[in-house]
């Protein structure tokens, strides 16, 4: 139960609050699905947080920033937060900026040049929805 104080009544919404939901799927814009064999790259609540999970890869290459997927308008957070994600594949170990927006928008940054075969890990990514 999330918040619960002494005295409060406990509901069987209250009880549920802290189970996790169902995992969902994000809605690609300039990225897919990665093509490794693990975890495919989904959003879940829990309690009242989001989390990402899996990875993804961009569609083309790009410099810069682009949006690289949607989350569903119940998981976006209250405010904007920052975070990275991992490349997984082999090479030079790489960091990619990644910003989770208030209107679903993930948008993903990168001052080097991130190709097709580049996939990262978004599993360690998640912000409070109050």
């Amino acid at each position: 139960m999330t918040d619960w104080q002494p005295g409060m009544d406990i509901t069987a919404g209250r009880l549920l609050d802290d189970l996790p939901g169902d995992w969902e799927d994000v809605t690609f814009n300039s990225w897919t699905q990665g093509a490794l064999t693990y975890a495919p790259l989904r959003v879940q609540r829990h309690g009242r947080r989001a989390r990402l999970d899996g990875h993804a890869q961009p569609s083309g290459t790009f410099s810069g920033s682009q949006t690289a997927f949607t989350l569903p308008s119940h998981l976006v957070p209250a405010y904007q937060h920052y975070f990275d994600a991992v490349r997984v594949t082999s090479g030079t170990p790489t960091l990619l900026g990644v910003v989770v927006n208030t209107t679903g928008l993930v948008t993903v940054f990168s001052t080097g040049s991130i190709g097709t075969s580049d996939r990262f890990d978004f599993s360690s990514i998640e912000w409070p929805l109050d």
